[in-house]
């Protein structure tokens, strides 16, 4: 049989088994297993210490946990089963390897799709927090902000599930990418304009504004956090993307498969820094991990 002519759905498949496959096999297994854990590790933190501090149930930071939550779920399902696919072509084992590989396609655009949602409703949230002053507690609660993310996750779930029966499914995830990128922008830069118009009106009326100027500025530091993440994110998928469009001239070559599995590995690095950028950018994130951290150090 033909290894390269195999067919798995809707996946391109190539097996030709050469010493360049096999090194790049065995590099993107090592590079996911070990991301995997320290993935794991780091997002299980985020997702305590915002479950367990009660000054981080507001709706910013349930939005946070849905990233974190998001990025978790790289670490437990995406990069295993990279590690497992992988492992099976190494084996020559094509009956193993194609539902795992399913597994992992269809995990990794529902976790992205997740994401960049997730993003554009974060720098939605900050906008509204200066726009909507005291009624935002009102509009933007918990509950609302939960049923607003278990839509997101039916949205990307139902989204990536099209991919069995439209042919060019491609085109979904190229839209939402630009209209989440709109969103973002168009929302950070909106920010952007409250803030330097609030800065104007500091200096003509100080004392009155002191304490909305707080407020202000701690929706100018999340929104550049949010770009912070989201532009992580634009520059990680730039050499996955730059691969699928050759895909798209030249096909499912050895060197665009070896390229791919680099380019998806870089991809699911992201998860593992996220929380990283969080702990950097977020006070109240910063000072409850390391409050944590001491517990169970005394502990």
């Amino acid at each position: 049989m033909n290894k390269t002519h195999l067919a798995c759905f809707f996946l391109d498949i190539n097996l030709d088994n050469t010493r360049e496959t096999q090194t790049a096999n065995i590099i993107t297994c090592v590079l996911n297993a070990v991301f995997s854990l320290i993935t794991c590790m780091g997002n299980s933190v985020i997702l305590h210490v915002i479950w367990k501090t009660r000054e981080l149930h507001s709706p910013s930071f349930v939005l946070l946990f849905c990233l974190a939550a998001s990025d978790l779920l790289v670490g437990l399902i995406c990069q295993p089963f990279v590690v497992a696919y992988k492992v099976a072509e190494l084996g020559n084992d094509f009956s193993v390897y194609c539902p795992l590989r399913m597994i992992q396609s269809l995990s990794s655009w529902t976790t992205s799709g997740v994401s960049l949602l997730t993003l554009s409703a974060v720098s939605i949230d900050r906008l509204l927090a200066l726009t909507l002053h005291l009624r935002y507690n009102v509009v933007v609660t918990v509950p609302r902000v939960i049923q607003t993310i278990v839509c997101v996750w039916m949205f990307a779930i139902t989204a990536v599930t099209l991919r069995f029966w439209i042919r060019n499914w491609l085109i979904f995830p190229v839209v939402i990418t630009l209209l989440t990128f709109l969103v973002t922008t168009l929302s950070t830069l909106k920010i952007f304009q409250i803030v330097r118009r609030h800065q104007r009106q500091i200096r003509q009326q100080e004392q009155s504004v002191q304490i909305n100027t707080v407020n202000v500025l701690k929706c100018r530091k999340s929104a550049v956090t949010v770009l912070y993440v989201y532009g992580l994110f634009l520059i990680v998928y730039l050499p996955f993307c730059a691969t699928m469009l050759v895909n798209s001239f030249t096909g499912y070559t050895k060197r665009v498969k070896i390229a791919y599995d680099y380019a998806a590995t870089v991809v699911f690095i992201n998860s593992f820094l996220n929380p990283l950028v969080y702990c950097w950018r977020i006070r109240e994130i910063r000072r409850a991990v390391k409050r944590t951290l001491r517990i169970n150090r005394a502990a």
